[in-house]
């Protein structure tokens, strides 16, 4: 049996509280509604912790300030030690510098001046800057904005392929998940897809019997089936 995206996302809203500190990008649009902040922050979540890049992110607030100004005038090595505690943080620190030369130089330090523009070619734009991939643009693009764009991360990807929304390409899972879910709950799905995975549907020894969406899904179903019966 396959579950609607009205029927997932309400199983997941009654077992999981949204938490805006568990999710980076999403704390920082709440806390400073400055687009170029989550840009950040969504970049040093890049093949880090959840964790680490929280600490990384308001480390690097709190001793230079997150902006296009503070950041072209702090020294790399000073970036680099605010941001030390997550993984590659030197090839991050150069990233970050490269972005914020750009970001002002080219849009005078507003990253409204791209985001403001129709959402195909705000996410092409974006994609065109260093070390901006499509989960960061796409992330940076729905928490800002609300453009329809499906951010798909490793717990996504996973989920999706065990429940069989989809699997293959980064573009093709996000564009069955944008088919399966309202667009007005693109953010809050994204949220609590996370959190499942984290939780339950994790990458090594999953908790499928606890897993509220067990009965839709082909992972699930398939182990069973693989079972041995003891009645026999």
């Amino acid at each position: 049996m396959k579950c609607t995206g009205k029927e997932i996302i309400e199983r997941l809203r009654k077992t999981y509280k949204r938490d805006p500190k568990e999710y980076v990008a999403y704390d920082v649009w709440i806390n400073f509604k400055d687009p170029f902040k989550v840009l950040i922050a969504t970049l040093l979540s890049q093949n880090s912790t959840d964790k680490g890049t929280y600490k990384a992110f308001y480390t690097l607030e709190e001793k230079i300030g997150v902006t296009p100004d503070n950041l072209i005038k702090s020294s790399l090595e000073d970036i680099a030690s605010c941001i030390r505690n997550i993984g590659i943080y030197r090839i991050k620190a150069e990233r970050i510098k490269e972005l914020a030369k750009i970001i002002k130089e080219k849009y005078n330090g507003d990253l409204n001046k791209i985001l403001d523009k129709e959402p195909k070619e705000a996410r092409e734009e974006l994609l065109s800057l260093p070390g901006i991939g499509e989960k960061t643009a796409d992330v940076v693009l729905l928490t800002c904005k609300g453009y329809p764009y499906f951010p798909v991360d490793t717990h996504i990807k996973r989920i999706s392929q065990r429940l069989g929304i989809a699997s293959g390409s980064y573009e093709q899972i996000s564009a069955s998940l944008m088919r399966l879910f309202d667009p007005k709950d693109y953010l809050e799905a994204h949220h609590l897809l996370i959190a499942h995975g984290r939780n339950v549907c994790k990458a090594k020894n999953p908790l499928c019997e606890k897993c509220i969406l067990n009965d839709c899904c082909e992972y699930y179903s398939r182990i069973n089936k693989n079972k041995p019966d003891n009645n026999s």
